[in-house]
């Protein structure tokens, strides 16, 4: 058990780094694949620490990345629809999947990843993160995912710079 334990810890870190690099990526679809590949990682690790709602929660926003990214590929705007339907999934997953009142974090944050995917522009899309990561690291102290949480918190620290770099100094030029 401890073991499963400290995998879990592990691959929070190896997430943490790839999302540090996420929000640090100029373009948008770089940025939401990137963060695709951390968030399989992320699934693992609350599977391991039997923190399924972060786990499924994590899962449907890789799809909805992977969906929107294929789609914008095409040049195609993420149908309305589409959008409602992901809201739908995010509120359905919190109501079949809830405990306690902790569980709502996962599913804040899931809900404001779906707004995420239909920004258009990257400096929404790194606002978005914020309130995001936000919810993430509560939900992380308190299922014991705390390299998950620590690993938000530095990501937080990445988007917040990237937001200087790239939308507060862009006004001042």
């Amino acid at each position: 058990m401890k073991d499963l334990f400290i995998i879990a810890q592990i691959l929070s870190f190896i997430a943490m780094v790839i999302n540090m690099i996420a929000v640090q990526l100029k373009t948008k679809k770089q940025i939401l694949l990137t963060i695709v590949a951390s968030n399989l990682l992320f699934i693992i690790s609350y599977i391991l620490l039997k923190a399924y709602v972060g786990a499924i929660t994590c899962g449907i926003v890789a799809i909805e990345i992977i969906i929107n990214t294929v789609l914008e590929d095409k040049g195609k705007k993420t149908p309305n629809l589409l959008i409602i339907i992901y809201l739908i999934i995010s509120i359905l997953i919190g109501i079949t999947t809830f405990r306690g009142s902790i569980d709502l974090l996962p599913i804040i944050a899931s809900i404001s990843f779906v707004l995420t995917l239909i920004q258009s522009k990257e400096k929404y899309v790194r606002l978005l993160i914020l309130v995001n990561l936000i919810s993430w690291i509560i939900y992380d102290c308190f299922v014991g995912a705390y390299l998950a949480g620590i690993s938000d918190f530095f990501v937080i620290s990445s988007t917040v710079t990237a937001i200087y770099r790239y939308d507060v100094k862009k006004l001042k030029e």
